[in-house]
């Protein structure tokens, strides 16, 4: 019998989106490209030691990079990384897609409003 094993690396898909919080910093990072840490976690709703943990991980698994001036620690998304790059066209084409899907619900809403002519009775 074969046993398999799972080895995580830390740039694993599943590790990336297997918490709703690295989700949310990703999603701010690409929006803003870059932010301070006390602006990242107060935009994804999360305190600051769980925004730091998470940033961390996203530095090691090369989505994200630090710069330092003085106590200013400031995190800015790696556009120039392919596999960030791939990411950030998932959230763009999500967000195009809702923004479509409520552009034809808001199309069928209106014309629905119309009345329509009846074959049978003219």
């Amino acid at each position: 019998m074969i046993e398999r094993t799972e080895n995580f690396e830390e740039d694993s898909l599943e590790k990336i989106f297997s918490s709703k919080g690295r989700i949310k910093i990703v999603k701010v990072l690409v929006e803003e490209e870059e932010l301070n840490i006390s602006e990242i976690a107060k935009r994804a709703n999360l305190n600051y030691s769980t925004t730091n943990q998470h940033l961390d991980f996203l530095e090691k698994a090369g989505l994200v990079q630090e710069k330092i001036f003085g106590r200013i620690r400031i995190y800015r998304f790696r556009a120039e990384n392919i596999k960030a790059q791939a990411i950030k066209n998932l959230f763009e084409i999500w967000k195009n897609t809702k923004t479509e899907r409520e552009y034809y619900k808001r199309k069928q809403i209106i014309h629905s409003d119309i009345p329509k002519k009846s074959i049978i009775y003219g």
